[in-house]
């Protein structure tokens, strides 16, 4: 019974050093989730009335200004795309449809046998396959990486404030007839989108995960036929 009790003292504290780190993961994306939904819902709101264009457009004095809406459309939008992939790519870079074909191959076969394979078997292009290679030494050394949660909050804060901007020029189209005004604030938050999704260090890691997946649709096809 003593060493049974002793085992378990000594079990037991492991068992919770097991578990705090996977509590602490589901908390932090809930919580994450929890601070994405406000930022999502306004900008998914003015999506379902037509966006930023669909304001423009209904005023003759804004129509000509319409690609400017359209930009600002696409900004907003790009930048819920990127939260919503920071929300579950907390405690890793997710998996996706091009990592799940490569990576189980790539290290079943190593990585000479992968490139045979793609090449002689399927007449991928050499170099089309060595892309994939890249993206799967990147996915295979960074995939267990963390994102700071602190730093994560500080993002949706910010993103949040530049939302609300955005919201808020559309309600300027709707009940001002000053197009130059609303026009030149609409062109400094494509701009500051821009900067933002280039200097916030959160979203430049997520962009940078993002464009490291290769574009191989006929990969992903050929997975799909197997």
């Amino acid at each position: 019974m003593k060493k049974l009790l002793k085992s378990f003292r000594v079990i037991f504290p492991l068992f919770v050093l097991v578990l705090i780190p996977v509590h602490v993961a589901q908390a932090n994306s809930q919580a994450c989730l929890a601070l994405l939904q406000p930022i999502d819902n306004q900008v998914a709101s003015i999506k379902a009335q037509g966006g930023v264009w669909e304001a423009f457009e209904k005023r003759s004095n804004f129509r000509d200004h319409s690609t400017v809406a359209l930009h600002l459309d696409q900004k907003a939008i790009a930048l819920i795309y990127t939260l919503d992939y920071i929300c579950t790519a907390l405690s890793a870079i997710p998996t996706n449809d091009i990592s799940n074909y490569i990576l189980p191959m790539w290290r079943e076969r190593g990585e000479k046998e992968f490139i045979k394979y793609q090449t002689d078997g399927y007449g991928y292009a050499v170099e089309e396959v060595m892309t994939w290679v890249e993206y799967a030494r990147y996915f295979e050394k960074n995939h267990k990486r963390k994102l700071d949660f602190a730093k994560v909050q500080e993002t949706m804060k910010n993103s949040e404030s530049l939302v609300n901007r955005f919201v808020g020029i559309v309600k300027k189209v709707r009940k001002t007839n000053k197009v130059k005004e609303v026009v030149e604030e609409s062109k400094i938050l494509i701009a500051d989108f821009a900067i933002f999704h280039k200097e916030d260090p959160i979203l430049k890691q997520a962009d940078a995960e993002n464009t490291a997946i290769p574009h191989a649709s006929t990969l992903t096809e050929s997975a799909d036929e197997m």
